[in-house]
């Protein structure tokens, strides 16, 4: 049976669909966030607890650490339940490593989506339990896991629920993911394996970011056929070339398959740097939750903007700012932290 005979009655679903809960993943690594590790561990525990006013939450996290998680979350009451699962993981972005959820169209079922990562094209060494996240996953929820030998992450994907897909050709085309299938038609395989109608490409992400580019950071789906992308009006900056390129793409996109799309821009924040490097801070990488979106904030003047700018296109949410100076040391935001479970109704 090959994967399109399988996996045609399965789809991608859009983030703003009704969840079943959010997955985390806790950190404990001392190199990571040098001088911050108590902020940071601080403001996850804070993210979790605010997640959990809205949906149930699932963080993987080693046994070792559970306790001082406990006494963390337990400062404040939760209105759904936060639930360990005993798991370490190398780092947090489960976002990139964990499972690509897919629902069946017409049974009540998910099936895991498994796809190797290899730490963003190597650029890191440790990320062997992290490529272990969604067969276990998969096994803790008793669900089905398709696995593939190519490497995908999940952050590199933005879908609308309905068959588009958006992606970017510096991640998935780049010489440090396509190891072993440099010939691989990726318009037929994502349409084999994630259930999609067509790929929408662009061709590069965020200026200095980690992953190559991750589509997460400069364009996303939102309710009612609108798309909110990334802008920058300084022609000094170094963002400005490649989102500009994405407006241009999206101009002639709208002439097919965005055709009756209202297109939102959403200015990228001024330029924040880590030790005299400038990071790829997004207002993007927000998180889409049950009757909310998380998004990061700066401390900027513009973070009044990126609220109003994404209250606008999810009206019925409530739309928060979240704190993610520190987080943005590390070069992710609150989307690559976080992993949708979609709901299926028991």
């Amino acid at each position: 049976m090959n994967i399109l005979e399988k996996n045609n009655a399965y789809r991608l679903p859009a983030e703003w669909e009704e969840q079943e809960a959010v997955w985390f993943a806790w950190t404990t690594r001392q190199d990571l966030w040098k001088g911050y590790t108590e902020t940071i561990q601080n403001r996850f525990s804070e993210l979790y607890l605010l997640c959990s006013n809205f949906q149930k939450v699932n963080i993987l996290c080693a046994k070792n650490a559970q306790s001082d998680l406990n006494q963390l979350l337990d400062r404040h009451e939760h209105k759904n339940e936060i639930k360990l699962h005993t798991y370490e993981t190398d780092d947090v972005w489960i976002r990139d490593y964990g499972p690509i959820f897919l629902k069946h169209e017409n049974e009540n079922r998910l099936i895991s989506s498994d796809w190797v990562f290899n730490a963003w094209g190597g650029k890191f060494e440790l990320f062997q339990k992290d490529n272990g996240v969604p067969k276990w996953l998969s096994g803790r929820l008793d669900i089905e896991n398709i696995s593939y030998s190519q490497i995908l992450e999940g952050g590199a994907v933005e879908v609308n629920g309905e068959g588009l897909l958006c992606t970017t050709k510096n991640v998935l085309m780049n010489a440090n993911r396509i190891i072993g299938n440099e010939s691989i038609d990726w318009d037929e395989f994502l349409q084999e394996a994630l259930g999609v109608k067509s790929t929408l490409w662009f061709e590069n992400g965020l200026y200095n970011d980690d992953t190559d580019g991750h589509i997460d950071n400069i364009l996303r789906f939102a309710p009612g056929h609108r798309i909110i992308y990334a802008s920058e009006s300084d022609k000094k900056n170094p963002n400005f070339i490649p989102l500009k390129q994405i407006k241009d793409q999206l101009n002639t996109y709208a002439k097919s398959l965005l055709k009756g799309y209202k297109y939102q821009a959403l200015p990228i924040p001024d330029p924040i740097f880590v030790n005299g490097v400038m990071v790829s801070a997004s207002y993007l990488n927000y998180l889409v939750i049950n009757g909310a979106v998380i998004v990061p904030c700066f401390a900027q003047a513009k973070d009044k903007t990126a609220l109003s700018v994404i209250k606008s296109c999810f009206p019925d949410r409530e739309v928060i700012g979240f704190n993610c100076l520190e987080i943005i040391r590390e070069g992710g935001g609150l989307h690559c932290l976080s992993l949708n479970q979609p709901l299926i109704n028991q």
